[in-house]
């Protein structure tokens, strides 16, 4: 009697074309939600040789998420088991990263658009501070008197919270008011705040950091949940809107989303 080996070799088949996708590499990369690294009082710091500082009565977070880099080999299986998770996003490689970019070029890119953000968070630190705090000297701050200590850290989206974390400590004026805060937004030298990626992973890294607020732009309005909860989240166009949320104490209480016109709140 023969018997055909057939059906063997079909199911051979089959479980190879389900299984060998989940070990192969994609062409995909992989974002997932960082961490909140608090300013004060060791990452941000001022030369008190330049300016007079105060001592801040809060915090103050940056927010980061984690990618993938573009030499990153993912498989199929993380890929599944990011789409299980919901603090887990999976991009087509060539929406993050441009054609044939490497790992290096892209940390010598996002620490140069770091510095940047710092120089433009400087800059409209001091435009805000002429306006509101006339009393406060900052003829002789410049970038040198600003240290950032972040090392593995980049890119642009630190610009509103440096500016923040710069006003709090050059001023007499107690703005956090013992709140934590975190903030993901660029800037530019006149204090308009600019969108960035990664909003609703960077929500989600401000409430692990415990922050009771997180200023967001507002043009990611639509890229932010609606049904914020557990936290503040602000969109603001302007830091100057930033600091007047700040000011005003009948917010301290206040959840949700507030500043997205579009979607009602």
């Amino acid at each position: 009697m023969r018997f055909s080996h057939t059906p063997r070799l079909i199911k051979v088949f089959l479980i190879a074309l389900f299984l060998l996708p989940l070990v192969l590499p994609v062409n995909f990369a992989v974002i997932q939600p960082g961490e909140g690294t608090p300013l004060f009082p060791k990452v941000l710091t001022v030369d008190k040789k330049v300016a007079t500082t105060y001592k801040p009565d809060g915090q103050i977070y940056l927010l980061s998420i984690w990618v993938s880099n573009p030499d990153a080999k993912i498989l199929g299986a993380e890929v599944l088991t990011c789409w299980a998770r919901a603090d887990c996003v999976v991009f087509p490689r060539s929406v993050i990263y441009k054609r044939n970019t490497t790992s290096k070029a892209e940390e010598k890119k996002a620490k140069i658009e770091m510095e940047d953000s710092q120089s433009d968070a400087l800059l409209a630190t001091k435009a805000l501070l002429k306006k509101e705090f006339p009393g406060v000297d900052t003829s002789k701050l410049t970038d040198r008197a600003i240290k950032v200590s972040l090392p593995n850290v980049g890119g642009p989206s630190g610009g509103l919270i440096f500016s923040l974390a710069l006003i709090e400590i050059l001023t007499p004026e107690d703005i956090l008011q013992g709140r934590k805060v975190a903030g993901s937004g660029t800037i530019s030298p006149s204090g308009k705040v600019g969108a960035i990626g990664g909003i609703s992973e960077k929500i989600i890294a401000a409430k692990k950091a415990g922050a009771s607020i997180l200023f967001a732009a507002r043009d990611n309005c639509d890229e932010i949940p609606g049904d914020v909860s557990g936290i503040a989240v602000v969109a603001v166009s302007s830091l100057e809107e930033a600091i007047s949320f700040l000011r005003e104490p009948s917010h301290s209480s206040f959840r949700g989303l507030s500043g997205c016109t579009n979607l009602g709140a």
